[in-house]
C-alpha cells in the first residue's frame, strides 16, 4: 500500500546527549535534537496484519495537524523541525478515522464494518505515571503517527483498547464518508478537552475566556468553551481567514493581533478593556509563540485565573511568576488526550450536536496522493482544517 513516511538519520545535535531510553529504543524525546537530514515522501509498504488484540481499519479520513507541517524541510542546522516524541522511519498521521475490515482473534468490541477512531497516545497502563492516571506522561508511551505507523496510508492497525466507535456520526452527517471525515477531527478536540477540563479543571459557566491562536486546536478550544457556557470569549489571531471561522463558531470578540499592535494596543490591554479591567478567568495558549503571548496574559489575569498551555514550542521563555502568585492564578501544562473518558465525551458532544467540527473543516477533501499538498496548504494557515481521504480518487 502507499503511505507517507517521515525518515531521518540518527545523529544527535552537537552538545546533546541522548538519554539511556532514547539510545535503547532509538526514539527521540524531541526529534529536532536527534534526527538529521529529515525527508518526507511516499513509500510502498505491506498492508499491516492485525495482532490478536488489534483491529485493521481502512482509513477514511486524516486530519492535517500543525505538527505534520514540521516534517516539511529542516532547520538551519539540517535537523528535523519536529520538537516532539518520534521514531523514524514512521508513517505519519495521528488524527484519523476508518472502517474496520479485520479484527484479531481476541477482539470483542469491534467487527468489520464498524466506524472507529483511536487514541494517538498508546499508554502502557503499568508504569508509575499510568498508575497515577497520568496516561499522557506514560514512561513507555507509543504514539500513532510518531513512533507507530500512522494514517497517511490506506490501512492502519490499532489496539482494540484505544479504539472508539463513531457510528453515531453517520446518522448526524448523513453518510459514512462524511462521518469518517468528521471523525478525523476528534483528536484535536480531545487535546483541547484534556487541557481545558482535565488538566485545567474546567471553568464556571459565564467565565471570560481568552484564546491565543485560531488554528485547529484554538478553534477546537473555542467550540468547547462555547458549548460549556463561557461568558465572553476573546480570540487573538493574525490570519483573516481563521478570524472569520472563530466568529462563525461563536467568539464574542475576535482581535487581529497585528492590527492591535499597529494601533499601539497590546493584547493584554485589549483584554482589560473588554472585561472592564477585571481580566479573564481562563487563558488558553494554543500557538507556538509563548514568548510573545505569556507576557500579555500576565497583564490581564483575573483573580484566581487559569492559564492553560496547549501550544508547543522548542524555545524557552521567561515568566513573571510573582504576577501569578499575586493573582492567585495557576499555570497548567497539558499535552495529549488519553484517558479520563475524554474521547467518549468528545464523540458524544459531536453526536448530540453540541459541537460541530464541520464548521471549521476545509470543504476541499484531499486524496492520499495530495497529502503533501494538504500539509503545505496547512502550513500557510489557510481557512479551515484540511482532511485527507485515502479512499478518494482524483
Amino acid at each position: 500500500m502507499k503511505a507517507l513516511q517521515a525518515t531521518g538519520t540518527w545523529i544527535p545535535k552537537p552538545g546533546y546527549e541522548p538519554t539511556e531510553r532514547e539510545k535503547r529504543d532509538r526514539r527521540a524525546v524531541s526529534g529536532d535534537r536527534i534526527y538529521s537530514r529529515p525527508v518526507i515522501g511516499f513509500v510502498e509498504i505491506p498492508v499491516p496484519e492485525p495482532k490478536d488484540d488489534e483491529v485493521l481499519m481502512r482509513i477514511g479520513g486524516v486530519g492535517v495537524c500543525g505538527s505534520d507541517t514540521t516534517f516539511l524541510g529542516a532547520d538551519e542546522q539540517g535537523y528535523s523541525r519536529y520538537a516532539g516524541h518520534c521514531r523514524f522511519p514512521c508513517v505519519i498521521g495521528h488524527e484519523f478515522a476508518g472502517e474496520v475490515v479485520k479484527v484479531g482473534k481476541a477482539v470483542t468490541m469491534f467487527k468489520p464494518g464498524d466506524l472507529v477512531t483511536a487514541e494517538t497516545m498508546n499508554w502502557c497502563g503499568e508504569c508509575e505515571a499510568c498508575r497515577m492516571g497520568m496516561y499522557n506522561q506514560c514512561e513507555n508511551l507509543e504514539e500513532i503517527g510518531f513512533t507507530l505507523d500512522g494514517a497517511y496510508a490506506e490501512y492502519l492497525v490499532a489496539k482494540e483498547k484505544f479504539c472508539f466507535d463513531i457510528s453515531a456520526l453517520e446518522h448526524i452527517y448523513g453518510s459514512k464518508s462524511k462521518a469518517l471525515h468528521i471523525g478525523a477531527l476528534i483528536e484535536p478536540l480531545a487535546v483541547a478537552y484534556n487541557g481545558i477540563f482535565e488538566r485545567g479543571g474546567g471553568f464556571r459557566p459565564g467565565s471570560d475566556i481568552v484564546i491565543f491562536g485560531a488554528g485547529p486546536i484554538g478553534l477546537s478550544a473555542l467550540s468547547l468553551a462555547v458549548a460549556a457556557g463561557a461568558g465572553r470569549v476573546i480570540v487573538f489571531e493574525k490570519s483573516a481567514a481563521r478570524m472569520k471561522l472563530a466568529e462563525k463558531i461563536g467568539a464574542t470578540y475576535v482581535c487581529d493581533i497585528d492590527g492591535l499592535l499597529a494601533e499601539g494596543l497590546s493584547p493584554g490591554q485589549k483584554v482589560l478593556e473588554l472585561t472592564g479591567k477585571k481580566g479573564a478567568e481562563v487563558f488558553i495558549e494554543a500557538t507556538e509563540f509563548q514568548r510573545d503571548n505569556i507576557p500579555e496574559i500576565e497583564q490581564a489575569l483575573a483573580v484566581g485565573a487559569k492559564v492553560i498551555q496547549i501550544g508547543i514550542s522548542s524555545k524557552t521563555m521567561e515568566m513573571d511568576v510573582e504576577r501569578l502568585q499575586v493573582a492567585g492564578a495557576s499555570y497548567h501544562g497539558t499535552i495529549g488526550s488519553a484517558g479520563h473518558g475524554i474521547w467518549q465525551n468528545v464523540i458524544a458532544l459531536i453526536a448530540q450536536g453540541r459541537v460541530d467540527p464541520q464548521i471549521y473543516m476545509n470543504p476541499r477533501i484531499y486524496t492520499l496522493e495530495e497529502s503533501l499538498e494538504a500539509i503545505e496548504d496547512a502550513a500557510k494557515c489557510g481557512a479551515g482544517k484540511n482532511v485527507v481521504d485515502p479512499g478518494l480518487r482524483a
